[in-house]
Formats: structure tokens, C-alpha cells, sequence
């Protein structure tokens, strides 16, 4: 499995909190009035299979985010594990 990360996994959010009233902003909008919505981004904590599940595209916060979530056994990657056919333990 390989993980690309992207700056462009975002999400777009509307902040209305400033509007007076949203019915009217929603029509003066329309005819092209300058309204008071912050548009911001926000990153996805969802990932994208790009093909078939061999490639996922994520944000680098979700990313940083799975990274601390995983245990510390692992961070090091797959070196403490015994190569394909050993046994694994003392015995052998």
C-alpha cells in the first residue's frame, strides 16, 4: 500500500455566522452582491484511492495524525519483524 500525501486534500467550508440574514444573502448573492461569508479551507481527515486501493491520497495533518496514532512498534518500520520462512522467537 502506498500513501501520497497532498496539499490539495481540502474542504471547502462557508461561514455564514456574520450574515444578518441568510435568506436575503442567499438572493443578493445571486444577483452579485459582495455578501459577508469566510470561505475557508480545512484539511480532510479522509483519504482517496487513486487506483483500486493501492494508492491513498491524503492531507499531511491526516497523515501526522495516523502517524501518532499508531504504536511505537512500529514507527520504526517492519525491521523488528522476522524475515518470510524464519521462525519467529528465541527458538529455532
Amino acid at each position: 500500500m502506498r500513501i501520497v500525501e497532498s496539499l490539495h486534500m481540502v474542504e471547502t467550508i462557508e461561514d455564514w455566522s456574520k450574515v444578518r440574514s441568510p435568506s436575503r444573502a442567499v438572493r443578493r448573492r445571486k444577483q452579485g452582491h459582495r455578501q459577508n461569508i469566510v470561505v475557508r479551507h480545512v484539511p480532510r481527515k479522509d483519504a482517496i484511492s487513486i487506483d483500486g486501493g493501492r494508492t491513498f491520497m491524503v492531507h499531511p495533518e491526516a497523515m501526522k495524525a495516523l502517524r501518532d496514532a499508531t504504536p511505537t512498534q512500529w514507527k520504526g518500520g517492519f525491521s523488528n519483524l522476522a524475515p518470510f520462512g524464519q521462525p519467529i522467537g528465541r527458538g529455532r
